[in-house]
C-alpha cells in the first residue's frame, strides 16, 4: 500500500506546475517508499511467505480503493490545475489520516504484546524495536497530513492572489483613470 501511494504522490508531483507544492508532494512520496522499505523488512523478517496484493486489497479495504480511484483520478489529467489540486489534496488529508490510524492501531494491540516472546524466541525480532519503528512512521504520517494542510493553505492562497489579481485588472479596465490620479493629502497625512 504504501508503494502505490508513492507512485501516486511522485505522479501528483509530475503533474502540478507550483515548485513548493512539487517539493512537499515529493518529500511524501520518498517518505511513503521509505515506509515501503521499512515494512517490506519487517515482514520479511517475521513471516516466511510473501505479501501478495490481493492480501493487500482485502485487508485495506476502503483505503486501498481509495489510492486505486486517486490514481485512475489522476492518470486521467495530464496537467493538475489548482482548483484540481485543492479538491485532490482533501482526500489525501483523508487518506494519511487513514493511515496514521491504521499503524496506531496496530502499535496499540495488545496482541501484538502477547506475541512478544514467540516472535522473540522464534524470528529472532524484539517487538519493542517493532513498535519504536512503527511509531516512526505514524509520526511521518501525521507529518504528511500536515504538509497537506499546508499546500491547502498555499493553494488557497494561490487562488486568492489570482482573484485579487483578476479583479484589480477588472478595476484597471474598468476605470483606467482611478489607477493615475493624485492620493488625497488626507491619505498622506494619515501615513505619516
Amino acid at each position: 500500500m504504501e508503494e502505490r501511494t508513492s507512485a501516486l504522490y511522485k505522479n501528483l508531483a509530475d503533474k502540478i506546475d507550483l515548485p513548493l507544492i512539487n517539493s512537499l508532494l515529493l518529500h511524501i512520496a520518498y517518505d511513503s517508499q521509505k515506509h515501503s522499505a521499512i515494512l517490506r523488512g519487517v515482514s520479511s523478517s517475521i513471516f516466511e511467505s510473501k505479501v501478495r496484493l490481493k492480501d493487500c486489497e482485502k485487508r485495506f479495504g476502503d483505503t486501498w480503493t481509495t489510492i486505486e480511484r486517486l490514481r485512475e483520478e489522476l492518470a486521467r489529467n495530464k496537467r493538475m490545475t489548482k482548483e484540481n489540486m485543492s479538491s485532490l489534496v482533501t482526500k489525501l488529508v483523508v487518506l494519511e489520516s487513514t493511515f496514521g490510524e491504521e499503524y496506531n492501531i496496530l502499535v496499540q494491540m495488545k496482541t501484538l504484546e502477547f506475541m512478544t516472546k514467540e516472535v522473540r524466541e522464534v524470528y529472532d525480532v524484539d517487538i519493542g524495536d517493532l513498535k519504536d519503528i512503527f511509531e516512526v512512521i505514524i509520526r511521518d504520517e501525521e507529518t504528511h497530513t500536515e504538509l497537506l494542510l499546508k499546500m491547502r493553505k498555499i493553494l488557497a492562497g494561490e487562488e486568492k492572489k489570482d482573484e485579487q489579481k483578476e479583479k484589480a485588472q477588472m478595476i484597471k479596465y474598468n476605470n483606467p483613470d482611478a489607477w493615475s490620479r493624485p492620493m488625497p493629502d488626507s491619505v498622506y497625512e494619515n501615513a505619516l
